[in-house]
């Protein structure tokens, strides 16, 4: 079966979701690129691997815990 979603999707959606939708700001540090790479990969598996997974849905959800991190 055809995944539904792909990690590079994935990162591109939640980086759209962040910067355009949200219009979040994030310092780019040694950690930030694998906190997203790490989020995309959770997303990816998840949609990927839950019947009736939006893949949209999953992404904003990760996003937001995201954006309670960046506020912490």
């Amino acid at each position: 079966m055809p995944s539904r979603l792909s990690q590079q999707e994935a990162l591109s959606f939640l980086l759209t979701h962040l910067v355009v939708e949200r219009q979040i700001s994030f310092e780019m540090n040694q950690m930030t690129p694998f906190k997203l790479l790490s989020l995309a990969t959770e997303a990816e598996e998840t949609a990927n691997g839950t019947d009736g997974a939006i893949p949209h849905e999953v992404i904003e959800q990760l996003a937001a815990q995201l954006e309670t991190g960046q506020n912490s």
